[in-house]
């Protein structure tokens, strides 16, 4: 087993390789929090080294896969009373461990159930998905749920809480859903509660194979074989749910950011200063000799965002949902439309879903968006725009179209986007598909890219700052 201080150095080169910038002085800092902190107590070395290391929260998840790996991945616990129990035993002993949350017996319990029915084999290049798959089965997780359940709602009709008999459905893992007032209440508490209860479980099971994964092959191949990535650098059009949520942090900061950029986007003129200038006329006898100026108030630019919510792009269609609903928050002038084959106007939804506090359904979004066939149809979604809105963009309205520029072998209208780009004082276009296939197939993005300030590949939170960081930089294109 190697020492802290090399675990350490192994764990900033991983960082390092995920894009968690670690510099030397904070390689420096953590090796002096290791040597002064207790090591037996790893969430104690856990806090201390992600207080040296991690300097941002979408970071977090991808530093504590790693640090199980180097620091907690070798320490493979005893089984202690469980190594000898029959099946039907050690599934009674589960269930117990499950239901008064013990932490030691979920640890052993876990290494048991690894061992007996994960079927790992030495030296095999896996992640461990299907020994987690095997393990969950054999340990029948969703049965103990609904024991959980059921045991919890007898109980509260012992009580005499009424959530256990009649209307509320019973406390079953089926029953509930179509109670309501305080008896609806108890049921989603103990369904929370039992989910509690399980996936502490399927946590020590997920490390007890990490564990297993390194005492075979050691830290550095397993972590090759996890594919450990930042929130930021994963596809959104292909991110499982977990990743989706870790992204979900994101969005604020990052819409923030857009709307700062996008509100200073416009030219800032000079206004004469009254003031000013009589302060300078006073030194020549009241004659204003110099005329003097200053900045003008910051403008109040209309932010039209275009976006398609077709199939091919649902995933990222969503996560666009996400970040209009946070950039009316912080913008004052923000339209929305959605567009499959028809063009609907979203603006009402995005501020009644910001105000009730929800995300918007891509369902919802859709809803007048489709005209014949829900077949995405870009020129008559153009055309549509342009004639009927196009007349109300001015040099300060900035126009953000998001899509995959695949028409279907439509007529794509480029005069179209064309006429709202000359109308528009910004147009810039966001393409969630990875730019080696634009053009390709019923790709048209290069009949649209030279009416836009800049046509960009935005298929990861990375490339959606790095879009939002150019702006900065001037309306230069980056094609």
């Amino acid at each position: 087993m190697p020492s802290p201080q090399d675990a350490l150095t192994a764990l900033v080169g991983e960082l390092r390789t995920v894009g968690v910038g670690v510099s030397v002085g904070e390689h420096l800092d953590a090796a002096r929090a290791l040597a002064s902190i207790p090591l037996a107590d790893l969430d104690v070395v856990r806090a201390g080294l992600q207080s040296a290391l991690v300097k941002r929260a979408e970071q977090v998840e991808a530093f504590n896969v790693l640090f199980n790996l180097y620091f907690a991945g070798t320490r493979i616990s005893d089984a202690g009373p469980f190594a000898s129990m029959t099946g039907a035993e050690l599934a009674a002993a589960l269930r117990a461990a499950i239901a008064s949350g013990d932490p030691v017996a979920l640890r052993q319990l876990a290494e048991e159930y690894v061992g007996r029915y994960s079927a790992l084999e030495p030296g095999a290049p896996v992640a461990g998905v299907f020994a987690m798959i095997a393990v969950s089965e054999a340990a029948d997780l969703d049965g103990i749920r609904a024991e959980l359940l059921a045991a919890m709602a007898g109980q509260a009709g012992q009580d005499g809480d009424g959530s256990g008999s009649g209307r509320s459905g019973g406390g079953g893992s089926g029953g509930g859903w179509n109670v309501r007032g305080p008896a609806a209440i108890a049921v989603r508490l103990r369904r929370a509660e039992a989910d509690r209860a399980v996936d502490k479980f399927r946590a020590e099971l997920r490390a007890a194979i990490q564990r297993a994964l390194v005492a075979d092959r050691g830290a550095r191949a397993v972590s090759k074989t996890l594919r450990v990535r930042l929130a930021e650098d994963v596809d959104i059009a292909t991110a499982s749910a977990a990743e989706l949520a870790s992204m979900a942090s994101s969005i604020g900061p990052l819409a923030h950011r857009l709307s700062k950029i996008l509100a200073q986007q416009e030219f800032r003129r000079r206004r004469l200063s009254i003031r000013r200038t009589l302060h300078l006329a006073m030194g020549t006898g009241g004659v204003p000799f110099r005329i003097a100026t200053e900045p003008a108030p910051p403008p109040k630019p209309e932010i039209v965002v275009l976006c398609d919510v077709s199939g091919s792009v649902a995933t990222f269609s969503r996560f666009t949902l996400n970040l209009l609903i946070a950039l009316d928050s912080r913008l004052s002038r923000l339209r929305a439309f959605s567009f499959v084959d028809g063009l609907a106007e979203i603006t009402e939804l995005v501020s009644e879903a910001r105000a009730a506090g929800r995300q918007l359904t891509q369902a919802e979004a859709a809803r007048g968006a489709i005209r014949w066939n829900g077949s995405s149809d870009y020129g008559h979604v153009l055309r549509e725009f342009a004639r009927d809105y196009g007349r109300q963009f001015t040099r300060r309205t900035v126009v953000l179209v998001v899509g995959d520029a695949r028409t279907n072998y439509l007529d794509p209208a480029p005069g179209a986007l064309a006429e709202v780009s000359e109308r528009a004082g910004k147009l810039y276009w966001l393409n969630p598909e990875p730019r080696r296939y634009w053009d390709q197939g019923d790709s048209v993005m290069a009949s649209y890219a030279p009416w836009c300030a800049q046509v960009r590949e935005c298929s990861t939170l990375r490339q959606i700052a790095d879009f939002v960081t150019s702006l900065t930089a001037g309306p230069a294109a980056a094609r």
